[in-house]
């Protein structure tokens, strides 16, 4: 039975807005890593979202950069590790209170085992070309089509969750893709929170529903609300809606 906690997509408004744990709210957690999207989870957060990326070996791994060297003690482009190197980096956490020391980076396929049924996902193909695999990698684990909205910047990423029956966010800061995304089926955009009032207008009038991207000040919130966004991206959500 699906988890009456996850927030059914049907039901986003600007009246009933989405706040997504972007990268597992990355401002209270050391980004996309298992222990970033526990903590979500025991604050009440029950949307995450995944970079997802491929390795050497063809696994899916979560990683927002191309390379490891920003947020591992390893270096050099994340597609290069197979699965046992990439799972022996480390991250540094001591900045954040309450978790290890250090932790690891996990593969996509820890995260959808880990919280399956309990959480809506919200994974972008942040390596171009594997949105595939991405698809691939939902309808394996048998994540239910209304517990994922797949992301990307290239829409040709967003073709195989769209036949595989999962909605789809085109992620933007322009309009002039509006036509090629509805003909696609398309029906979610991802906007960048400093893009002009215009573009989240065309996006708007055209219907789709509007995400914002990466909102973690209350009064752009609002602002971006009286647009029309349905949903935010936050590094830290618990300060959006605290009050809300």
């Amino acid at each position: 039975m699906a988890d009456a906690a996850i927030p059914a997509l049907d039901d986003c408004s600007p009246r009933n807005p989405l706040y997504i744990a972007h990268r597992g709210a990355a401002a209270l957690s050391p980004e996309n890593t298992l222990e970033a999207y526990r903590a979500a989870y025991a604050t009440g957060l029950r949307v995450i979202e995944q970079d997802v990326v491929v390795l050497a070996d063809g696994a899916l791994a979560v990683m927002h950069d191309d390379t490891v060297d920003r947020t591992t003690d390893g270096s050099g482009l994340a597609q290069t590790f197979d699965t046992a190197r990439f799972r022996a980096l480390r991250i540094d956490a001591r900045r954040y209170a309450g978790f290890p020391a250090f932790v690891s980076p996990p593969l996509f396929a820890d995260v959808l085992s880990e919280f399956k049924g309990r959480v809506l996902f919200v994974p972008e193909a942040k390596a171009r070309g594997c949105g595939a695999a991405l698809a691939n990698a939902l309808s394996s684990a048998g994540i239910e089509q209304q517990h994922a909205l797949v992301q990307a910047f290239a829409l040709a990423d967003l073709a195989p969750a769209i036949a595989a029956g999962y909605p789809a966010m085109f992620l933007t800061a322009r309009r002039d893709a509006i036509a090629e995304a509805r003909a696609m089926g398309v029906t979610w955009v991802g906007l960048d929170r400093k893009a002009p009032d215009a573009v989240y207008a065309a996006w708007r009038d055209a219907g789709f529903r509007m995400i914002a991207w990466t909102v973690n000040d209350r009064a752009e919130r609002d602002r971006l609300l009286a647009l029309g966004v349905s949903g935010f991206f936050s590094d830290d959500p618990l300060s959006l809606t605290r009050g809300a």
